[in-house]
């Protein structure tokens, strides 16, 4: 066995809007989001809902998945953008609500929509050391993607939470040594500066410089492939996934990788070739992002649930590409293999439950929960305790002297 994720949950908010509700309001045809953007619903936090709870949610369904003790964990990593304080860190909240032992390494990491990687890849080379004495680590991106009403990115929005539990010997999944390729470049796509509740984005700007880093990264992994194994990405790869900001973007980005392999082919026929390879290798990984919208840090990993969920069991001894971007900006593209643990795992696979147990709000309770930011909003304890939820173990009850306050229902 080799190491790499034992298992991996999510967490979807309780409530939804409609794409075509958002639509209608706007005065925008249905289509424009439908098929312009690939989207169907988006996720909706709740008042009782923020980025520590929803990473608690998702962390201890997935330690259960794992089927081990919170007092084997030694390393905890949150990947996240939209932090709930500027000095304490999501995960030493999660630290607490979770109850995990003090002798653990607790950090949070943030590169944008890029840093959930980063922070898988830094808890595998961890166990990998001899500093991890047996322990494994538990990993989480956990966002809450929110423009504004009105706003040019507002039917983008979306909120979630992906957690992984990785060990020094998994079954499950595990990525390729020395395939992985990496892309840097300082540059203002995608930003919210101190004090800004909302970010800014040059959303034109920001495409071109993720198709510019997918580029540099699919020459370097068919490189590092041919180097390493001798194998042609295209013929090696099962199913490719990607950083999703909105559906449509699998098929800017998985044009242009074929572009990027074929550079003699028309712009007609890498379309045809995407045609071709579409409903096999890029529609099953897509039902998060149509349903729950962005969700940052872990928008990617989504897909993979998707693919979990749509996939299963016949994902065994599949390889899957997964390109990871983040803004600012940060790239790597990366294949991992899924194992026979991936049985278990499916067992326990709670994705498309989560979906369908949300409610659909009007866009009158859209805006009074998206608008601007009051304190009568917070969700109190009294009110807090009747959510109905099984996935919502954990909940925001308010802030008092200035520090945020949860609990476990």
């Amino acid at each position: 066995m080799k190491s790499g994720i034992s298992s991996i949950s999510i967490y979807i908010p309780p409530l939804y809007l409609s794409h075509d509700d958002l639509a209608d309001a706007r005065g925008i045809p249905k289509d424009k989001f439908r098929i312009g953007l690939g989207n169907i619903n988006m996720a909706i936090v709740p008042p009782w809902d923020d980025t520590v709870t929803m990473a608690a949610n998702a962390a201890e369904m997935a330690i259960e998945a794992a089927g081990i003790d919170k007092d084997e964990i030694g390393l905890l990593i949150v990947s996240t953008e939209t932090g709930v304080d500027q000095s304490k860190p999501v995960a030493s909240f999660v630290h607490g609500l979770l109850g995990i032992g003090h002798r653990t390494r607790v950090y949070e990491i943030k590169h944008a929509c890029y840093g959930g990687t980063v922070a898988i890849m830094n808890a595998i080379n961890w166990v990998k050391s001899q500093h991890h004495k047996g322990k494994k680590a538990l990993v989480i991106t956990s966002d809450v993607a929110k423009y504004g009403i009105n706003s040019l990115g507002e039917p983008t929005q979306g909120a979630g939470a992906v957690a992984f539990i990785i060990s020094d010997e998994t079954e499950f999944v595990h990525f390729l040594p020395g395939s992985n390729a990496f892309y840097s470049k300082d540059v203002h796509d995608f930003w919210r500066p101190n004090g800004s509740l909302t970010p800014m984005v040059d959303g034109k700007y920001s495409i071109d410089c993720y198709l510019e880093a997918l580029e540099f990264c699919t020459k370097d992994l068919q490189e590092n492939l041919t180097g390493e194994i001798g194998k042609k990405l295209l013929d090696f790869v099962d199913y490719f996934i990607y950083h999703l900001p909105f559906t449509r973007m699998a098929y800017k980005a998985h044009c242009k990788m074929l572009a990027t392999l074929n550079p003699s082919l028309s712009e007609e026929q890498i379309k045809e070739i995407y045609n071709d390879s579409y409903k096999e290798k890029i529609k099953p990984a897509l039902k998060g992002s149509e349903q729950v919208g962005n969700i940052y840090t872990g928008s990617v990993y989504m897909c993979l649930m998707s693919l979990i969920d749509e996939v299963g069991e016949n994902l065994i001894n599949k390889n899957i590409g997964i390109f990871s971007y983040g803004s600012g900006c940060g790239a790597e593209f990366l294949i991992a293999h899924i194992g026979r643990g991936i049985k278990q795992q499916a067992k326990q696979h709670n994705f498309k439950n989560q979906l369908m147990r949300r409610k659909k709000i009007t866009i009158e309770q859209y805006t009074e929960l998206y608008g601007e930011p009051v304190t009568s909003k917070t969700m109190m304890n009294s009110q807090a305790i009747t959510i109905d939820d099984e996935f919502s173990r954990y909940i925001f009850t308010g802030i008092k002297d200035h520090k945020r306050q949860y609990a476990k229902k």
